[in-house]
């Protein structure tokens, strides 16, 4: 059994993911394995799989049989996971080498079920043109996050034995449905750690770090309103709040 499962959807990500699989590779941290699930990709994506998967006895490769988005392939590879530890590495992210090594021993130091770190945000080109996204080195409740979601998917790790085998909701079609997970882990009264190290790097395209904001917000108020029962005018207060500190999350480096 592998101390961390990391589960890694792909589509069309063939320019990207062996550069993703690789900071996995570098992981001073050895003890893992890797769930690679190619959502139905179009370009070389499953060829570039099957040959990393050749490589290295600790990667996995499931290919499905139809495309049903990122939550669904998600889901696919948590079924499948053995690990002691879930943790989520898209396929164009990136991990620092010591990203495992520093999380998992400040998990069981604190007796953590959830957990998750600061990062870097890069561009296309891996060009680092915003400042970091730090969070505190505190817990955080339930309702913290409500108020805005800290945790950044690549960064997120979960305790099995602690938490369960928790899924992502596929009828949020791939909005909000890590944040809806992580209130799902919270919503029983635990609590998550956070840590301040900056451990992995998010990769965003310049023009979407501000593109679509008003799909994304009905899709968050919707989320709190329906999924999480709030009242609708407490929802849009929300919403509003977390549309604000979203904006403020991408600075521009000067």
């Amino acid at each position: 059994m592998p101390k961390v499962s990391v589960i890694m959807p792909a589509y069309n990500a063939a320019l990207y993911l062996e550069e993703s699989v690789d900071t996995l590779l570098k992981q001073s941290f050895r003890d893992w394995e890797l769930l690679l699930v190619d959502d139905c990709s179009k370009d070389e994506t499953a060829k570039i799989a099957k040959e990393l998967e050749s490589k290295d006895k600790r990667i996995y490769f499931i290919q499905k049989e139809k495309n049903s988005g990122s939550a669904d392939t998600r889901n696919q590879g948590i079924k499948l996971a053995k690990g002691e530890y879930i943790a989520f590495l898209d396929a164009d992210d990136l991990w620092e080498p010591d990203f495992l090594e520093k999380m998992i021993p400040f998990m069981e130091k604190n007796n953590s079920p959830f957990s998750f770190s600061s990062y870097r945000i890069i561009d296309e080109n891996g060009f680092e043109f915003c400042e970091p996204f730090i969070v505190e080195s505190k817990t955080f409740t339930y309702r913290n996050l409500l108020f805005y979601n800290r945790v950044g998917l690549l960064t997120a790790i979960f305790h099995v034995p602690a938490v369960g085998k928790k899924y992502f909701d596929p009828s949020l079609k791939s909005l909000r449905d890590d944040y809806a997970l992580w209130l799902d882990i919270l919503r029983e009264g635990r609590v998550a750690y956070a840590n301040s190290a900056i451990l992995a790097r998010y990769r965003v395209r310049r023009g979407a770090a501000t593109s679509n904001k008003k799909k994304v917000m009905l899709a968050h108020f919707r989320m709190l309103k329906n999924r999480e029962k709030l009242n609708p005018l407490y929802a849009f207060l929300l919403t509003i709040i977390h549309g604000f500190m979203g904006i403020r999350k991408y600075r521009i480096k000067s």
